[in-house]
């Protein structure tokens, strides 16, 4: 298990700790369905556990731990696929030997179909979805086969989140230089080619493509990435998209676990570094002077939590910086009856935002 995948590994394993314990004490969500479209054998020859081993055993966790809960009723289904037969076996070799799956948890399907076969059939079985929610990871052995559309289609149904890796390292190396078919293909389903930035970095062509990403896919959803630096100018990417607010929040969440300066990636050796056991402070500057701009109007409690996360920040990093213009005297709160809001109040957070998304107006002195 390489590095890089190792750090990939590391992060859906930190969101899954976080939203699958969210849903599972929803009583809005009766099944959750967790599907990955190109599983691989499930442990690597150094030891290293694939992404179906980590479903499985975060899974049996999370049940367990709220087995007997009121608040607990869901079960957990999981769809691993590859096109590698081979792969398979042993992906069903390892799960029988390590005793992952047990059917009062739900229901387990390993099979062997290709990608457009396999997307398919999960959207099939989106279509049908009422109170369940779904995770999708898509983790291809290249690019060429995926397309922008298999993303919206699969967020359509406003019941799927979606974990999608790209090896974004050769995909720069080509933007501009003897192009393939396939990238073409890619970046002109987002925009058409003639109008694509250049990219003079790695993490430029990364930034680029979110934010031709977003634009796609329209404001009714949200999307972010998590890079992955392998070494100089080297860079792997996930993104992950999702209309459900609190799960692209948890998904920060995870992010800034991992990276506690910039909520951004994994760097190289980042885990072995001299100063890696230290404290480290956020770095909010450039979100300071966007929020600096956006309150130059009044904005509500559920604005401010949206703009941040909307930011690639959490709710945390947004309250900490309004507490510092506060302190400063430079802002004016009022609730919405009008009365001035005390000190340090802010409300900004997902129970808010979704009880009482005008709690508080919260503007810059002028």
């Amino acid at each position: 298990m390489l590095e890089h995948s190792r750090a990939k590994i590391k992060l859906l394993s930190l969101y899954m700790d976080r939203y699958l314990n969210i849903l599972n004490q929803s009583r809005y969500t009766s099944d959750i369905l967790l599907y990955d479209m190109f599983c691989g054998k499930g442990v690597y020859e150094n030891g290293g556990q694939g992404s179906p081993i980590i479903f499985l055993k975060k899974r049996k966790e999370i049940y367990y731990q709220n087995k007997g809960s009121k608040t607990s009723s869901a079960k957990f289904h999981c769809h691993f696929n590859d096109i590698d037969e081979t792969k398979v076996e042993k992906l069903n070799s390892v799960i029988g030997n390590k005793n992952l799956h047990y059917s009062e948890i739900g229901s387990l399907e390993i099979t062997s179909m290709d990608y457009r076969q396999m997307l398919e059939e999960i959207i099939n079985e989106l279509e049908e979805l009422n109170r369940e929610k779904a995770f999708i990871f898509i983790d291809p052995y290249g690019y060429k086969d995926i397309r922008a559309e298999d993303i919206k289609r699969l967020l359509m149904f406003e019941n799927a989140e979606v974990l999608l890796f790209l090896p974004t390292q050769f995909m720069f190396r080509f933007e501009k230089k003897s192009t393939p078919e396939s990238l073409k293909e890619f970046i002109s389903e987002l925009v058409p080619e003639q109008e694509w930035p250049e990219s003079l970095t790695g993490l430029e062509f990364i930034e680029n493509l979110l934010d031709k990403f977003r634009e796609y896919l329209g404001e009714d959803y949200f999307a972010d990435s998590f890079i992955i630096a392998r070494d100089v100018n080297q860079y792997f990417c996930l993104l992950f998209f999702t209309s459900h607010i609190r799960g692209f929040e948890k998904m920060l969440e995870a992010k800034w676990k991992i990276d506690e300066e910039e909520g951004r990636g994994w760097k190289y050796r980042m885990e072995n570094d001299l100063f890696s056991k230290q404290d480290k402070t956020p770095k909010t500057d450039k979100l300071k002077a966007k929020l600096a701009y956006f309150i130059q109007n009044e904005r509500t409690n559920s604005e401010l939590y949206q703009f941040g996360l909307h930011q690639g920040y959490r709710p945390t990093h947004v309250t900490s910086i309004l507490r510092d213009f506060e302190s400063q005297g430079k802002l004016e709160k009022k609730f919405k009856d009008g009365t001035t809001a005390r000190k340090n109040a802010f409300y900004i957070n997902y129970r808010n935002h979704k009880n009482d998304p005008s709690k508080i107006r919260i503007k810059l002195k002028e």
